[in-house]
């Protein structure tokens, strides 16, 4: 049995397919074909079955999955109780956070950072994915939720604030005297289901927007072009010279969750780095959060 054949057993039960583990894994998905192909040949047991919905495990791989898992547990905590007693600012932090707040505000600060500690490197992924802290597939998060895992070390640092922004252009054409106004007005807008889309809404007297995106980057784009009013966070619409903010009743706010996995906390390059991002918050929180 090659043990390292294993993980590939565990991802593909997890994920489903060859490609979506193969993404995961970091590899080609022949490689995982092959790897599963081999720990069934030692196992002298079929453990994954096809079907139109993807790789199925069959029942003997069911009763394999529970140790195997196990066994991936022991492995990660291995490897963050190693990474623990590193004492080199040196190495990779994967660091992972939401979509338009990691593009805009993290990315440009954590470049600085890496560029200033030379052996560091910062691998920062902005997609939204929560990606899982105990295996491994990031060693930091900046989230807008508060992650109830108790291995897990959670910090509040920012309040991130929201408010509405339009072209300056377009306010000369089309002044906003008061949020009855808003009714008549193109709305650009996150989808439903947000606190901020809803404070929107509410003050819109339900209008539906004319625009909407996931991705606040994208509504900062539509809003500089002059398409509309667009709820922003404040960091975004703040920072724009050419937007301005026009003040509500109630502008809603988010908090930022910084969170690690307690095993790494106190690793030099993690410490390193949490550090730096807590500084960052406390030293911005009035922008982030809004005058």
């Amino acid at each position: 049995m090659n043990w390292d054949d294993l993980r590939f057993v565990v991802a593909v039960a997890r994920h489903g397919s060859l490609l979506r583990a193969a993404k995961a894994l970091g590899v080609e998905h022949t490689t995982v074909g092959r790897r599963i192909d081999a720990a069934e040949r030692a196992l002298g047991t079929k453990l994954f079955a096809r079907s139109t919905a993807g790789l199925v495990l069959t029942a003997e791989g069911e009763q394999l999955l529970a140790p195997l898992q196990g066994v991936e547990d022991a492995v990660a905590a291995l490897e963050r109780r190693a990474s623990a007693d590193q004492h080199e600012l040196v190495g990779t932090v994967k660091v992972t956070g939401p979509e338009s707040f990691g593009i805009a505000w993290l990315a440009p600060r954590l470049a600085t950072f890496a560029r200033q500690h030379p052996g560091l490197h910062i691998d920062l992924d902005p997609s939204g994915a929560v990606l899982d802290l105990a295996r491994r597939q990031a060693e930091v998060a900046v989230r807008f939720f508060q992650s109830k895992d108790k291995s897990l070390i959670v910090r509040r640092v920012a309040e991130v604030g929201h408010g509405l922004y339009a072209a300056r252009s377009y306010l000369a054409r089309y002044p906003l005297r008061s949020a009855a106004e808003l009714a008549d007005r193109p709305l650009l807008s996150g989808p439903p289901g947000d606190a901020e889309s809803a404070w929107f809404a509410k003050l819109a007297k339900g209008r539906k927007p004319t625009f909407t995106s996931v991705l606040s980057v994208a509504l900062l784009g539509a809003a500089k072009a002059g398409a509309g009013i667009a709820v922003l966070p404040r960091y975004l619409g703040d920072a724009e010279p050419d937007l301005e903010h026009l003040p509500m009743p109630d502008e809603p706010r988010e908090a930022l969750w910084l969170t690690v996995h307690r095993d790494l906390r106190a690793t030099p390059r993690v410490r390193a780095v949490m550090d730096f991002l807590v500084a960052q918050f406390t030293r911005e929180k009035v922008a982030l959060r809004g005058k």
